[in-house]
């Protein structure tokens, strides 16, 4: 089972989500705060990755993405298609994919997955560049 932690506040989207990757066979662990996060990571086993809503009122989700990133840990971050400064911003702060609500939505388990994959391949980059 491929565990995903997710930092959302909207418990619409939350639900969706979860009923997603239930069905899909996927654990899913919901965090509300990048503190949260930071401690879910810090946790054995470590999530295969993290889905953090990027431009989410109140939440630190740069900091989120830096501490998922820190812990070597592929970030899925979404939001809207037309906040380009925090699309921007989630790249800055170190997110492996940056994708639109809409893309989410539509093939949530396969974005996921093209996240992990994303981040294991600039991994074997990294392993024959050394």
């Amino acid at each position: 089972m491929t565990d995903v932690v997710v930092l959302e506040r909207d418990l619409f989207f939350v639900a969706k989500i979860r009923e997603t990757l239930k069905a899909a066979e996927r654990g899913c662990q919901v965090v509300k705060t990048a503190d949260d996060l930071a401690a879910r990571l810090a946790t054995e086993p470590r999530p295969a990755a993290a889905l953090v809503h990027f431009g989410a009122a109140g939440v630190d989700w740069a900091s989120a993405i830096r501490a998922a990133k820190a812990a070597g840990v592929p970030v899925l971050a979404y939001g809207s298609h037309v906040d380009i400064a925090d699309q921007s911003a989630a790249r800055a702060a170190g997110a492996t994919r940056v994708i639109a609500n809409s893309k989410l939505a539509g093939d949530l388990v396969g974005q996921i997955d093209a996240t992990i994959a994303r981040a294991l391949d600039a991994l074997a980059r990294e392993d024959t560049e050394q």
